[in-house]
């Protein structure tokens, strides 16, 4: 929060007193950024049916080969990963050749730790042993050249199915099928390893006749993998998302308590048993108990944004701290009280793994810790004893907060020249994996697609790493500059133009995710009237925003604001503020509005004045965003009259003078000030929240700070 700037586009700033005309020109906003023409804008809002099964021949043999195994009672093993897309890839296919084809079947999914990802010539050994005469592979095997050759030696059948992005060669299996391969016949590319194996299944289902409106219990579990992959919620993933929620909310969920969510006994039925099997869609038992542990009841309401941050963490846990097994039994329980059981369970698990994320991640932010520094256009924490279950979700965490790539190492291989394992996550404009090929020399193994991605490197190459990957981002365009961090508002508005018709238009837009990121509104002309914290050890705002209606009537709004309890000090001071955020119905009392609060600045934007200041046109941002020479004179004098050591509590003395002295002196204005003079060396950083004024600096240039080159805003003409 405080931190990053925010942009628009001009014809994107909404005026008005009609609450209607301003929904209706929010939603045409929202469809230009969408590139949803009027002849598409139907099908984009309601899809309605599966898109067909595509004709690829690899599709075709891999289902003509699984039939004539089961056909001949071949023993079937199926090798997944231990995240939640590997997961529910597994379970589906295993599900399916058990129940409808009635195969002899079983899943192996690796452990993190001691086998890590994908396939390798050792588990297809032990896989043979157990008397396995085909391997199907999900989510992973694009890259398994050994395992392939193993297999191939021994005489089994490997069919990969993955969707990974191949080296150019590929493994010697029976059939590979991957939609990024360029002899794809997949219309759609962006498939999950899920997604390919309801592919996979769906064809097989229309060669035995099985009817499309058996497979939504798989429909379910294929959107829960999509969302929970972060690929683009656009084209077929869209479709499943959609359609799989759809089918979520007809499990009719349970909206009272029940004690497992306590930590206790799960629940039991009016003739105080439980256990009975019950009759639905296959996966129903799982995937019920697992939204109602994780307090989703309010079916009409549930969201891809539910699945992302309540759903699939619970998933990802099982896997992070040790064995999938947990969740895939889940997924695969045959009774409610089996699925509670698992359930709770997952519960407890995800608890251990969010402390154990905690921990680490405030260790990252220490100064042994981090490789990198401001001018550095990644981010490099390395430590010796991590659990690297988390290392990914921490990379998350630090991507988002220094809007630059990071990367989270931890300890793997001791000796003269230590090896190092981790996870990297990028941000929106910059693809890590391509940054990694371009570094690759220096790395003992890395893989991933744009977002994520693992790799492996010896201590002696971090630095050559670091080096090499500042000089490719230092190649890219300009305006994705990792010095200017900032948010793209979908829609400037009047606060008090905000109710539950605006929510149910933005809610028309889901799924939410990658592609079709949930849109940010910013809210003007609120005042902020409360502020309280809430969640374990008060890590979360709930705040409390009143503006004036047309007429004079005060509109009263409630919004939620996650990880910023540590600000309930800073933010509770504050009287008018601008708000960036996602309204929604309430999940547990859909007649309510809750704003979804992404980002919260000091000041009112005040979009009824003519904004003199542009960025990269056509977006523009707004004067309380921009620094130019003769504002950082001024902070630059007031800072002279501070101690020669000081803090941000004198920075926040200072931000009151000067705004009692007129000037528009918001906090984000102030540090960035403060970060500039860092960088000339005007200023040295004695802590985290500690600096001092370097007196025997006298003369710098401007042009000379990147910061400052990255934020300088053109004057409109």
């Amino acid at each position: 929060m405080f931190e990053k700037r925010w942009v628009a586009d001009p014809a994107n700033i909404i005026r008005g007193n009609d609450p209607q005309s301003v929904i209706a020109k929010t939603e045409a906003a929202l469809l230009r950024a969408r590139n949803i023409d009027a002849a598409d804008v139907n099908a984009f809002f309601a899809p309605s049916t599966l898109p067909p099964v595509p004709e690829d021949p690899s599709l075709e043999s891999a289902a003509e080969l699984i039939l004539d195994a089961v056909s001949d009672g071949v023993k079937i093993t199926i090798f997944g990963d231990y995240d939640c897309d590997g997961i529910c890839a597994a379970a589906i296919l295993y599900h399916f050749l058990v129940n409808y084809l009635e195969a002899d079947a079983d899943y192996l999914i690796p452990d993190r730790f001691g086998e890590g990802y994908g396939i390798t010539p050792e588990a297809v050994d032990r896989i043979c042993e157990q008397g396995t005469g085909m391997i199907i592979t999900v989510d992973n095997g694009i890259t398994a050249f050994e395992a392939a050759a193993r297999a191939k030696e021994l005489g089994i059948t490997m069919i990969i199915t993955d969707h990974h992005l191949s080296t150019g060669a590929l493994p010697e299996a029976a059939v590979v099928v991957d939609p990024h391969l360029e002899e794809s016949f997949f219309p759609f590319r962006d498939e999950c390893g899920a997604g390919v194996a309801f592919t996979l299944i769906r064809r097989i289902a229309e060669e035995i006749g099985i009817e499309r409106e058996e497979l939504t219990g798989y429909l379910m579990c294929t959107a829960v993998a999509t969302v929970g992959d972060s690929v683009p919620l656009t084209g077929n993933n869209r479709v499943y998302v959609r359609l799989g929620l759809d089918a979520m909310r007809r499990l009719k969920l349970n909206r009272r308590s029940s004690a497992f969510r306590q930590g206790g006994q799960a629940r039991y039925g009016e003739n105080g048993m439980s256990g009975t099997e019950e009759s639905g869609p296959a996966f129903s038992n799982g995937i019920k108990a697992l939204l109602e542990a994780s307090g989703i009841y309010a079916d009409t309401s549930l969201t891809s944004t539910d699945i992302a941050f309540k759903v699939v963490p619970k998933i990802n846990a099982a896997g992070r701290l040790g064995s999938a097994e947990k969740a895939i039994a889940l997924l695969l329980a045959e009774t409610p009280f089996d699925a509670e059981e698992a359930a709770a369970q997952l519960i407890r698990d995800n608890n251990v793994r969010k402390n154990i994320e905690q921990e680490i991640y405030n260790d990252a932010l220490t100064g042994e810790k981090m490789l990198t520094g401001d001018n550095d256009r990644i981010v490099v924490c390395v430590g010796e004893d991590w659990h690297q279950g988390v290392l990914g979700i921490v990379a998350s965490r630090l991507a988002e907060k220094f809007n630059r790539p990071a990367i989270v190492l931890t300890l793997s291989e001791d000796g003269d020249d230590p090896v190092y394992k981790g996870s990297g996550r990028s941000v929106e404009s910059i693809d890590i994996h391509s940054a990694l090929s371009e570094c690759s020399e220096y790395l003992e193994r890395f893989g991933g697609h744009v977002r994520a991605a693992g790799i492996s490197i010896r201590r002696s190459k971090l630095r050559p790493f670091i080096d090499a990957v500042n000089a490719y981002l230092k190649t890219l365009d300009e305006a994705k500059s990792v010095f200017a961090p900032e948010y793209v508002a979908d829609a400037v508005i009047p606060g008090a133009m905000v109710g539950l018709d605006f929510a149910d238009m933005i809610n028309a837009f889901e799924p939410f995710g990658e592609g079709n990121r949930a849109p940010l509104i910013a809210l003007t002309g609120l005042t902020l009237s409360g502020c309280s914290r809430f969640g374990g050890d008060n890590a979360h705002l709930r705040l409390v925003f009143s503006g004036a209606a047309p007429g004079g009537a005060t509109v009263r709004l409630e919004g939620v604001m996650f990880r910023a309890g540590n600000l309930f000090e800073t933010v509770s001071h504050l009287r008018r503020v601008s708000v960036l955020c996602t309204p929604r119905r309430d999940s547990l009392h859909p007649d309510q509005l809750t704003l979804h609060i992404t980002d919260l600045h000091d000041f009112d934007l005040d979009i009824e004045k003519t904004l003199t200041y542009m960025y990269n046109n056509p977006y523009i941002t707004f004067e309380s965003f921009a620094i130019d020479a003769a504002f950082l004179r001024v902070v630059y004098k007031g800072i002279t009259k501070l101690p020669e050591s000081f803090s941000f509590n004198d920075l926040i003395a200072l931000k009151v003078k000067l705004c009692a002295a007129g000037y528009n002196c918001s906090w984000y204005r102030l540090r960035c000030c403060v970060d500039i003079f860092t960088e000339l060396g005007l200023l040295k950083r004695l802590s985290k929240t500690g600096f001092s004024l370097d007196i025997a600096v006298t003369k710098v240039e401007l042009e000379s700070s990147a910061k400052y080159r990255a934020l300088r805003i053109e004057a409109e003409s």
